[in-house]
C-alpha cells in the first residue's frame, strides 16, 4: 500500500468517537435513553424518605434547642414549623392538601422529649393528642404548661 492509502490512527480514532456521539445523540432523541434514564432517577431515594431522613434531623435538632435554651423553643422549632410537599397521589404536582409535616402520614416521624421544669418534666411530644400534632401546636403546648404548672 501507498503512504497516500494509508489512514491514520488519529483519525480512526475521531471517526471511532464521532460515530459513538451519533449513535448517542439518536437513541436519545427517539426515546431510547429515555427510558434508561428513567429507571435510573427511580432508585434515588424518594421524596418520602428525603423527608424522613430530614425530620430525623430536626427532631435532633429540637431536642438540642430544648434541653439548652428551655420547653418554650419546641413549638418554634423547625422539626414543629416545617412542611414537605409530598406527591402522595404520584400525579406529578404537590396539591394542597399534599403539605405535610414530619408527623403526619405519609412521613410518620415523631419525636418527643422531655424538659425539667421547677414545676417537673414536660413532655413534649407529636403523639399525645388525637389529632397527632402534640405540643408542636401552640394550643397544646400552651395547655401542656398550664397543666404542669398548675399542678
Amino acid at each position: 500500500m501507498s503512504k497516500r492509502a494509508q489512514i491514520s490512527m488519529n483519525t480512526i480514532v475521531y471517526v471511532s468517537i464521532a460515530l459513538l456521539v451519533l449513535v448517542l445523540i439518536v437513541a436519545f432523541t427517539t426515546g431510547g435513553l429515555g427510558n434508561l434514564f428513567g429507571q435510573i432517577t427511580e432508585t434515588g431515594p424518594t421524596e418520602i424518605d428525603s423527608a424522613k431522613s430530614r425530620c430525623a434531623s430536626l427532631c435532633a435538632s429540637a431536642r438540642t434547642a430544648v434541653s439548652t435554651n428551655g420547653h418554650a423553643t419546641w413549638p418554634i422549632s423547625q422539626y414543629c414549623t416545617e412542611d414537605f410537599g409530598i406527591d402522595v397521589d404520584g400525579d406529578g404536582s404537590v396539591d394542597p392538601n399534599e403539605i405535610k409535616q414530619c408527623w403526619q402520614s405519609p412521613i410518620l416521624s415523631t419525636c418527643s422529649t422531655t424538659s425539667s421544669t421547677p414545676s417537673g418534666s414536660l413532655i413534649l411530644s407529636t403523639t399525645t393528642d388525637f389529632d397527632g400534632e402534640g405540643e408542636c401546636d401552640q394550643g397544646n403546648y400552651d395547655l401542656a404548661v398550664v397543666r404542669l404548672t398548675s399542678g
